[in-house]
């Protein structure tokens, strides 16, 4: 199989910072790339950049105009560049960022569920919570994988579908959980049959909930064996290509024999040298005290 061309797109589950920390989110398949640039636009035009840009910039045209001075002229400037940055700053992290003043609400989380769901949006309800939080973040592996290249290209993006139908799902069991336990607690027996009604008709969601997660989880597995195939495949021809580079042993041995031969010559020549002026033995060749000239000799 060809090996496909990766998108480059980002995915559609992003770490975010929130008030109460961080947190993953993950995106509204509904949500088109128009809505999102409109909201980008609406990010750069809020009151907390327009204001501080307009009053930069009337400050430096009052300072032009009435000659007040280089340093009002530069405030102004000074106002609307730091408006500007903090505009562009707003745009790049408008979707990771919603650490917002309690005056000036975040028009994607206002609403549960409208833009993204986060991991915490579920934290309330048990162990459903942990599935969620599994299928979200399976969404965001299944779209950073390497080997999503290799997959139908089709198949990251009904996941995606797939967990947000499944999360909605599970958010419109919050009132149908909340009486369920109301009615558990009432002591009259006249609502037994009700609580094991409601408690029954979540628990199915749940199980079905239970299916989509297995089911997810196998095709991460898959995915996670091809990773492994496909980081063994590249360390052999990272290997392989390494290894060839290496010079061949004949090289090396020419080498070796040529570095052994290089004492020898220096040694001719030294001794000959020693000899002809006289200037006595090396140490390597002074016996030893207590040895004899046959010793030395032999």
């Amino acid at each position: 199989m060809a090996r496909r061309k990766a998108t480059g797109q980002a995915g559609p589950v992003r770490t975010a910072a929130f008030p109460d920390g961080p947190d993953s989110l993950l995106l509204n398949p509904a949500i088109s790339d128009a809505e999102l640039r409109r909201e980008r636009v609406r990010t750069a035009l809020s009151p907390a950049i327009i204001l501080p840009c307009l009053a930069g910039i009337a400050i430096t045209l009052v300072g032009l105009m009435a000659g007040i001075g280089v340093v009002v002229v530069c405030a102004g400037v000074l106002l609307v560049g730091m408006s500007v940055v903090a505009g562009l700053d707003n745009v790049a992290n408008f979707l990771t960022d919603h650490r917002h003043d309690a005056g000036s609400p975040c028009r994607l989380d206002r609403v549960r569920g409208e833009f993204f769901f986060r991991s915490r949006d579920f934290s309330e309800l048990g162990e459903a919570h942990h599935a969620a939080r599994i299928l979200i973040d399976s969404v965001g592996e299944l779209h950073r994988s390497p080997a999503r290249t290799w997959i139908d290209p089709m198949i990251p993006g009904k996941a995606h579908q797939l967990v947000w139908q499944a999360l909605c799902c599970l958010d419109r069991t919050r009132a149908a959980r909340s009486l369920a336990v109301e009615l558990a607690a009432d002591p009259g027996s006249a609502v037994g049959d009700l609580a094991v009604a409601a408690r029954e008709s979540v628990g199915v969601i749940d199980g079905a909930l239970s299916e989509v997660v297995r089911h997810v989880n196998a095709c991460l597995v898959l995915v996670r064996e091809w990773e492994g195939k496909l980081r063994h495949a590249e360390l052999a021809d990272l290997t392989a290509h390494t290894l060839a580079a290496l010079p061949v042993d004949a090289d090396v041995r020419r080498l070796a024999e040529f570095a052994e031969a290089l004492p020898q010559n220096v040694f001719a020549y030294v001794t000959a040298a020693r000899d002809v002026l006289g200037a006595g033995a090396f140490p390597w060749e002074q016996r030893s005290p207590g040895s004899t000239g046959e010793e030395g000799s032999s």
